[in-house]
């Protein structure tokens, strides 16, 4: 690859980890097929979008954080049961059809999304039991091992699903990212498949850009916005994971 390449992928990587970045998504979903589709190999794409991710919701959490939009309390046992229940869903991956599972959560996401539309009362939820975040952290732990893909593709959904703040929602899920997406990349990172090139082509974009998108995110778009971002997000996911499983 030459030098304008390197530079057609921070370009989109930025604008691709802002729209993400504004749910508190990563944007590996977006970013690996459009790595392919520049030429990237399909292994090195997915270990460059998985860093994308771990640099992306990490400046976001980092924004999060220091104005303390985070409830840990309700994150941490989001995060500790993801990352548990992972490896388990990569281990019934070879005993399940991969097929199967994913068409299920593509339903879900376009489930979600159009519940987001639907007015009802609520969507500011706030608080809930101990279990709850549990339950939320080992089903999306479990299917982004299964499927491979980033947890936040279901903490997102099912959280909104529940009724909670979308700007919570976005918070929680950009500090549960970063900790399932760093685990694959070191994976594959062992396996040797990384080019570093790429990969902090596509990366260093993402920290400015995810940081922007949590500002802006916070400071100065309403919950609802928010709330209709992510049922666009949510789309989007489900398209992907429909022509992946269908095609």
């Amino acid at each position: 690859m030459v030098v304008g390449d390197y530079l057609e992928i921070s370009l989109i990587s930025f604008f691709v980890s802002f729209i993400f970045g504004l749910g508190g998504l990563g944007s590996a979903v977006a970013l690996i097929p459009i790595l392919v589709f520049l030429g990237v190999p399909f292994h090195l794409a997915r270990s460059a979008g998985l860093f994308t991710n771990v640099l992306s919701t990490l400046s976001a959490t980092l924004h999060n954080l220091k104005k303390g939009l985070v409830d840990i309390k309700f994150a941490l046992p989001i995060v500790v049961a993801s990352m548990l229940f992972s490896p388990l869903g990569a281990y019934f991956s070879h005993f399940v059809p991969e097929r199967l599972v994913g068409l299920a959560f593509a339903l879900f996401l376009f489930f979600a999304g159009v519940m987001i539309y639907i007015p009802k009362k609520g969507g500011n939820r706030e608080s809930s039991s101990p279990i709850f975040p549990l339950f939320v952290g080992s089903l999306a732990g479990f299917v982004s091992g299964f499927l491979g893909v980033g947890g936040g593709a279901l903490i997102s959904p099912l959280l909104i699903v529940a009724g909670f703040n979308p700007k919570k929602v976005a918070a929680v899920t950009a500090f549960a990212v970063p900790f399932s997406s760093f685990i694959g990349f070191l994976t594959y990172w062992k396996m040797g498949s990384v080019d570093w090139k790429v990969v902090l082509f596509a990366g260093v974009p993402a920290v400015i850009s995810g940081y922007l998108a949590a500002y802006l995110s916070h400071s100065y778009l309403s919950a609802s916005l928010v709330k209709k971002l992510l049922g666009i997000i949510f789309f989007l996911f489900g398209v992907k994971l429909l022509l992946k499983f269908l095609i």
